[in-house]
């Protein structure tokens, strides 16, 4: 009864604990949808820890690389897009949509890279998993991205056609929006701009009622363009500046790259050489490092360009080379033989439906006119199939009367030669039973002396474990009494050569300034010298403030550094420490002075660990966002009470680091649950 009521309770928890992970993952996403990043990014990192069931880590992952695509940073979203996939789940239509959205995720990636035969070969894709599946919204969303792959292939003809087929099977107002942008973009290049006004007219009217702003800059780009065509082109740089703030101020990066360059050729027109080559080395460092390869072309074909009309042909050529080499690397990227058949694929695939269907109805039609003649010949066999049936029960129960009566036969035999057994059987054990106890005497004797022998071996143990904790002790309070005298001992070192250099240096150059100015209205031509010894002075005065950061901190890169630090103590103390830096080239660009205060930070609280925690796993994540930098540490300790601790030196010390850096932090710990210790930094 126990058991059941058991068993019971158990699947509720799971059940209750599923359904709590699946209303986490919903906010998550819900902060997605409200434009919330920060809150997206974090949660979805605190999720990943904490989530049990593949199906929730895998929507986790597909969430971080909609955020990085959101934030145009490509291989990122790609690194995401690969783990959501590792997850193994358990219904097929869920794995299926899971991979139909994965491929519309590479696709808008590879667009945003600037590869848009590779983004069709992934829309081509997902359009045969989700119309294999019946995946209706996801079938859409690729055939409208397939749409918009064509329209960047310039395959105008192409592009309309699936526009056009897009609007006409989804009611989403977004995707409605997106057709009108771009059949506007169609008309553009047909040279039909009052057209293509119209549509983007439609177009502005949806977005600014959808609060859509982004939409309304993609608005303002393309109607920038067709002023720009018709050679307007105050009209057009007035759209592009503001459809470039709006895109600031969502950092949108890729559209951002785009408008740079659209205005970049307007000024080239204007002849404003020197502001377009300010926008394009800008340009090329953040295509750079977005990976957007088109903006990079694009970029040096027109730094060429500028330097040729300056009659600068020495930079013309080199620009000109470096654009060859990367216009050469993006045409071996893109495969067009593999996506080309992809795409007959895909056609083959639509014609074969259509003679099925066919096929089907002719068969009905066939069918039809049978069913008459069929019916009567299924009567006869159904009639003859009742009479074999009969046959075949009488010979049944014929053969199971035979052989029940020879079961018995045998019954009786096995009967007879049991009776017999048993009686050997009895003989048996009755001798098994005296050898026995003559052998259980000895045996008992041995099990007494070797359990003393246990007990013994026990004591010692013990023994020997705390003889061994009481050397460790020992051993870290030398280490740490020694730490303590070498920083005391550098402490001093330090002072005493700030005093010097004061006295030296600077006290020197301030005497001799104070007597010159005293002198000044006697030699005024002692002016100048009077402020080179005050720019000595200024020097001499950063010397000795940088002598303040340790040398580690200021001649290393700061990840390495603080992984090698982690690396010796797991190996001295035989922990598992683990390490996560995001991005690591953010981190290693810290102030020199944050960085120091960091540092010291990580060695107090692994110093807490190490002393009081007995722990046996650590977590240390470093990640700088959108300008914040959030550094959490992690054990799994024993805990302590919150309420009882705070006013130790320890964590007094993290706290007046913490607030000297405009910081804050929180403390999650409870006796034998580990601890959780949170800092926060912003505007790093």
């Amino acid at each position: 009864m126990f058991f059941w009521v058991g068993i019971l309770f158990s699947m509720c928890c799971l059940a209750q604990e599923k359904a709590t992970e699946k209303e986490q993952v919903s906010e998550a996403f819900s902060y997605y949808n409200n434009n919330n990043m920060k809150k997206t990014y974090a949660m979805a990192h605190r999720l990943l820890k904490t989530l049990k069931t593949n199906k929730s880590k895998s929507n986790v992952n597909l969430l971080l690389a909609y955020y990085f695509n959101a934030h145009s940073l490509a291989d990122s979203s790609m690194y995401y897009i690969d783990k959501a996939l590792l997850y193994k789940v358990e219904s097929d239509s869920l794995r299926h949509r899971r991979l139909s959205l994965a491929y519309n995720l590479r696709a808008l990636n590879y667009k945003n890279k600037g590869l848009f035969f590779l983004s069709k070969k992934w829309h081509l894709l997902g359009v045969e998993v989700s119309q294999k599946y019946n995946e209706k919204d996801l079938y859409n969303a690729h055939i409208y991205g397939l749409a918009n792959s064509y329209l960047l292939l310039g395959q105008d003809k192409k592009a309309l056609e699936y526009f056009l087929k897009s609007k006409e099977n989804s009611d989403d107002k977004e995707i409605i929006l997106g057709v009108y942008i771009n059949i506007a973009s169609i008309y553009s290049s047909q040279k039909k701009f009052e057209l293509s006004n119209s549509s983007l007219l439609k177009a502005e009217k949806i977005a600014r009622k959808n609060g859509n702003d982004k939409a309304l800059a993609t608005v303002f780009l393309n109607m920038g363009n067709n002023y720009n065509e018709v050679a307007d082109f105050d009209k057009a740089l007035d759209l592009y500046v503001k459809a470039k703030k709006i895109c600031v101020k969502h950092k949108d990066q890729n559209l951002t790259l785009i408008l740079t360059q659209n205005i970049i050729d307007i000024f080239i027109i204007k002849k404003r050489f020197d502001e377009a080559s300010i926008l394009l080395g800008d340009n090329i460092s953040k295509a750079i490092n977005l990976g957007s390869l088109q903006i990079q072309v694009d970029s040096y074909k027109k730094l060429a360009l500028i330097f040729r009309q300056k009659k600068d042909f020495k930079n013309a050529f080199e620009t000109l080379n470096r654009y060859h080499k990367l216009k050469d690397s993006i045409n071996n990227l893109q495969k067009r033989k593999e996506v080309n058949s992809l795409e007959v694929k895909f056609r083959t695939l639509e014609k074969d439906q259509a003679i099925k269907v066919l096929q089907i109805q002719n068969l009905n039609k066939k069918l039809k006119l049978k069913t008459k003649d069929d019916a009567i010949e299924k009567l006869h066999l159904e009639q003859k199939l009742i009479e074999k049936e009969s046959e075949n029960n009488i010979l049944s129960l014929e053969n199971k009367v035979a052989k029940r009566k020879s079961e018995i036969s045998l019954l009786k035999k096995k009967g007879q030669l049991k009776v017999i057994e048993m009686k050997r059987q009895k003989s048996i054990q009755y001798f098994i039973l005296i050898a026995f106890l003559i052998l259980l005497a000895p045996i008992i004797g041995a099990l007494v002396m070797y359990y003393q022998k246990l007990q013994a071996q026990s004591l010692l143990h013990e023994k020997e474990k705390e003889v061994a904790s009481q050397n460790v002790v020992t051993l870290m309070k030398d280490q740490e009494l020694k730490l303590i005298k070498a920083e005391v001992e550098g402490q001093d070192r330090a002072r005493q050569k700030i005093a010097q250099e004061m006295h030296d240096s600077v006290g020197g150059n301030l005497a001799a300034i104070k007597l010159q100015f005293s002198q000044l209205d006697k030699h005024p031509e002692k002016k100048d010298l009077i402020y080179k010894q005050l720019d000595e002075t200024y020097e001499q005065v950063r010397d000795l403030s940088h002598d303040l950061i340790p040398k580690t901190i200021l001649n290393s890169d700061f990840v390495p550094l603080i992984k090698s630090y982690l690396d010796n103590i797991a190996v001295a103390s035989k922990l598992q420490i683990n390490i996560s830096v995001y991005p690591e080239n953010e981190v290693n660009k810290l102030e020199k002075g944050i960085q120091n205060e960091l540092f010291s930070i990580l060695k107090e609280l692994i110093t807490n660990s190490l002393k009081y925690a007995e722990a046996s796993v650590i977590d240390v994540q470093l990640d700088v966002v959108d300008g914040h930098l959030f550094f959490m540490f992690e054990d799994n300790g024993k805990g302590f009470d919150v309420g009882l601790i705070t006013k130790g030196i320890g964590l007094r010390n993290i706290k007046n680091r913490i607030e000297k850096m405009r910081g804050s932090f929180a403390i999650d710990a409870h006796p034998n649950r580990g601890t959780i210790i949170n800092i926060e930094i912003e505007r790093v």
